[in-house]
């Protein structure tokens, strides 16, 4: 996972709190979701509000050619967590927390070859709670795929 310069030159703690989620681990303790660790980068950052490029690979692909469910998915968790990296408000975790629901909607397939740009929002992040909204477009800005998550913080374990 890779950051901009500009990005992490202009939000050094998103930087700092990205290497804590993604580390640098050797090739053999490498966890199941890396290769699509791999292929994101964030491309903007704002308050509340984290953006990300997906370089979509044959390895992110179902039998049919289009991206697989069950990456999407993946991405809009992991993607929209680490939107709680960018929360402004009054309650900072320490943490990511821990999804209790993720919901996403399907809606136009994308391909190896194409890049996805994922938008993630933070709707609410209160002591305990926190809402995510997340949009992937394709190239031309067309909602591909769309992803509401609810997280809990586990900040009292830590």
């Amino acid at each position: 996972m890779r950051i901009n310069p500009a990005v992490s030159t202009r939000y050094p703690d998103l930087s700092a709190g990205l290497e804590k989620v993604f580390p640098i681990l050797p090739p053999g303790d490498m966890p199941w979701d890396s290769s699509i660790a791999e292929s994101l980068m964030v491309v903007d950052a704002a308050p509340n509000k984290i953006v990300w490029e997906f370089k979509i690979a044959k390895v992110h692909c179902n039998l049919l050619g289009g991206i697989h469910g069950g990456c999407i998915a993946t991405l809009i968790d992991t993607c929209s967590s680490c939107a709680l990296l960018m929360y402004d408000g009054k309650y900072k975790w320490k943490g990511l927390g821990v999804t209790t629901d993720l919901s996403v909607s399907y809606m136009r397939s994308m391909r190896a070859g194409q890049t996805a740009r994922i938008e993630c929002v933070v709707q609410r992040c209160g002591k305990n709670i926190a809402n995510i909204y997340t949009e992937v477009m394709d190239e031309t800005g067309a909602i591909c795929y769309a992803g509401s998550h609810t997280k809990f913080s586990v900040d009292s374990r830590l």
